[in-house]
């Protein structure tokens, strides 16, 4: 009987604490000022390395009863038994180290999260909760799951994300930059004199010294918009999305990524450097370190050795790699998967109705998505960043933490990360090459394109646009770190701090397309357009069969219908399938840029002072299904290279079709002449120094220049 009395106290007990944990929950959240829904949850991004009442304090939101830590004597957010049982692997992530979405107990600990994002019934919970949560995980993570519920929820726009680099400067800056920006920051406060502060980022600061050739393609690795793009890909597109939840994703992964290798090329190519050699030798050492100076540095001479974690069961081998490898190689060459119950499964991307085409089940497989079998094809894409991010300290005696290759807005950064992508191309090359030309039939197009003219846009007085020659220039951009670092030492105190750095740029372009249709009736044609150096590092023109390792997407789009006879097609730069139609109205970062996107001052390869030669293909394919007509959406992340999610990917053709195959032709010329539907036109690209050298003689590059910038 006392043990009856006993267990009911204790039921008593656990409820009234249940209850009284939940009546401090997020319905106690809220703000000051009665913003609206999503002006306040952008809020709960901001200041992610300060504690959520310090947040509260800067943007005067309004928190629960607030409980002290018993190991920092902080006072914090006190999350509810039943939330902390749906967030057990986010907890369990340690606080103090990055995020390091290729390793399965991260990309789990974010899926967990942004589940319980998305489980609130509105944006004003949403804001609750994360703010409840905020104190008790690894910041990046929690980022990251907001981040990802962004692109989930329908009540949420991705474009309305704050940039990255304004919410952990840290990530894209040195660690000098930062500490200048942070004195800067006081004297201003101190002496009361302004509320704007301007820190410069000289192209100079890098992660390796200009004695190494890779500095010349410094400029590249490092911009922050392009790796705040790797970041928002893998985020929108995660290898541990639900099955299905992402049309085609597998191929995505291998066509941005591709299309990621092909252009670091066309760089390397415009500097005098030979194209990115493949890390396939895995024995071998990687030359060049990097030095990052805002996380782990990887040493020179480093190269994949067994990483041995604690516990054991969590280390990682080299042999797995190679397993993994020669598995794939092998299914590659025979032309099918083996799924996990032994039946076979054909790749191929010619696929019959129910089928899936053959490279996004190899996408998936390669980076461990919806792999048909796991334990056979491995974990090959995501343990090579991992190998590489540990290779200064795969013993863990030093208790260092993983390098920039772990982390995905890092991890563009390292010359290591295209020589490990350029294997995996390769791979997926190989495949492609397996798969049979396509025929007559599936490369004709009702209409005739007959002739194609690019034209920058006049923007300058004493600058007269030449046809089909564009133009590069280092130009500056800006953005806002306040946001993301506290700068400020009190409450009233409010100085903004803009770090400023030079970036690739080019001027606005457009393409003027001469169409003509022999036919009696009206058609819709969907353009594709694509780029690709014409002569190689030796100066050599390039084959039809070494043009398939660079060509990239510039623009795929559907036309409006055009009358028989001849007509013109005018497409704008700037509404290209690569880019985000998001824009932000603020003038000084302009650059700024949320959802997934290409970064728009990166559209265009450098180019020579002297003007490369580069080929653009053109070509007219039927639409002949109206369903494969998207409907138009004013706002939008990059179709072609992020794909959209919950809705089919906007093309129903392999991606870079119809120059992603072998041919028996040698020459893209011969292959564009036999198809009146297609064209193929020089253009050239030069570079100068800055806007204001647009249109002057081109400067001699001295012999003792290794600055990127000269």
């Amino acid at each position: 009987m006392k043990w009856l009395i006993l267990m009911l106290l204790l039921v008593i007990l656990v409820l009234v604490f249940q209850t009284s944990a939940t009546s401090f929950g997020p319905e106690n959240v809220g703000s000051r000022y009665g913003q609206r829904p999503k002006d306040l949850i952008l809020s709960a991004f901001y200041l992610p390395y300060e504690s959520t009442t310090i947040l509260a304090d800067r943007f005067d939101i309004i928190l629960p009863p607030l409980v002290e830590d018993s190991e920092t004597g902080i006072l914090t957010t006190e999350i509810y038994y039943e939330l902390k049982m749906k967030l057990v692997r986010t907890l369990a992530i340690p606080q103090d180290i990055p995020y390091f979405a290729f390793k399965s107990e991260h990309a789990l600990a974010v899926k967990e999260l942004s589940n319980v994002f998305l489980e609130a019934r509105d944006i004003r919970e949403l804001f609750s909760i994360a703010i409840l949560i905020r104190d008790h995980v690894n910041r990046p993570i929690y980022l990251a799951a907001l981040y990802h519920t962004f692109f989930e929820r329908k009540d949420l726009s991705p474009g309305d994300l704050p940039p990255l680099e304004t919410l952990l400067p840290d990530r894209f800056v040195p660690a000098v930059v930062i500490n200048r920006a942070k004195q800067l920051a006081k004297l201003a406060i101190h002496h009361k004199e302004k509320k704007e502060v301007t820190v410069y980022w000289h192209v100079n600061e890098t992660g390796i010294g200009p004695r190494s050739p890779e500095h010349r393609v410094a400029y590249w690795r490092e911009d922050m918009h392009l790796n705040n793009f790797h970041w928002h890909w893998h985020l929108s597109n995660p290898y541990s999305v639900r099955p299905g939840a992402r049309d085609r994703r597998g191929e995505l992964f291998y066509y941005m990524h591709h299309n990621l290798v092909a252009r670091y090329n066309m760089e390397r190519l415009s500097v005098n450097l030979e194209p990115v050699v493949p890390y396939d030798t895995w024995h071998l050492p990687i030359d060049d370190g990097y030095f990052p100076h805002i996380t782990t540095d990887r040493q020179d001479k480093t190269f994949f050795r067994d990483v041995r974690e604690i516990p054991l069961n969590q280390s990682s081998y080299v042999s797995q790699l190679e397993m993994w490898r020669t598995h794939l190689y092998h299914s590659i060459d025979v032309g099918f998967m083996v799924k996990e119950n032994g039946s076979h499964v054909r790749l191929t991307d010619n696929p019959r109705i129910g089928e899936d085409f053959g490279i996004n089940l190899l996408g998936e497989s390669v980076e461990a998505g919806a792999s048909v079998n796991p334990a056979l094809y491995g974990n090959l894409h995501n343990l090579g960043h991992d190998l590489i991010s540990q290779s200064h300290d795969p013993a863990k005696r030093h208790n260092t933490q993983i390098g920039v290759m772990g982390a995905v807005e890092t991890a563009v950064r390292d010359p290591a990360f295209f020589r490990w992508h350029k294997f995996i191309d390769n791979l997926f090359l190989r495949y492609k090459m397996t798969q049979p030309p396509y025929t007559a039939r599936q490369l004709a197009g009702d209409l005739e394109v007959v002739d194609v003219r690019v034209m920058e846009e006049k923007v300058l007085d004493n600058y007269a646009p030449t046809p089909d020659h564009l133009v590069t220039f280092f130009a500056p951009s800006a953005f806002d770190s306040s946001r993301g670092i506290d700068f400020n030492r009190k409450p009233e105190d409010d100085v903004t701090v803009l770090i400023v750095t030079d970036v690739l740029d080019h001027l606005e372009f457009s393409y003027k397309i001469r169409i003509h249709n022999p036919t009696s009736e009206f058609k819709r044609s969907k353009i594709r357009i694509f780029l690709a150096p014409k002569f190689d590092e030796d100066g050599e023109r390039l084959d039809f069969a070494a043009l398939t390792h660079y060509w990239t997407e510039m623009d795929v789009f559907e036309t409006q219908e055009i009358m028989p006879g001849t007509d013109y097609i005018y497409r704008r730069s700037n509404e290209s399938s690569i880019l985000s139609t998001y824009h932000g109205d603020n003038n000084i970062t302009k650059f700024a840029f949320s959802g997934c996107s290409w970064p728009r001052n990166l559209q265009l390869p450098r180019g020579t002072p002297d003007g490369m030669i580069f080929h653009l293909f053109v070509m007219a394919s039927n639409i002949d299904d109206p369903s494969e007509i998207p409907d138009p959406q004013p706002n939008g992340t990059s179709g072609s290279f992020c794909g959209r999610p919950d809705e089919k990917y906007p093309d129903k053709w392999p991606m870079g079709y119809p120059l992603d195959r072998r041919s028996s032709h040698q020459t893209i010329e011969s292959f564009v002449a036999e198809h009146p539907n297609m064209m193929l036109k020089d253009i050239v690209i030069k570079h100068v120094r800055d806007r204001d050298s647009i249109g002057r003689q081109p400067q001699k590059e001295s012999s003792d220049c290794l600055l990127f910038t000269c």
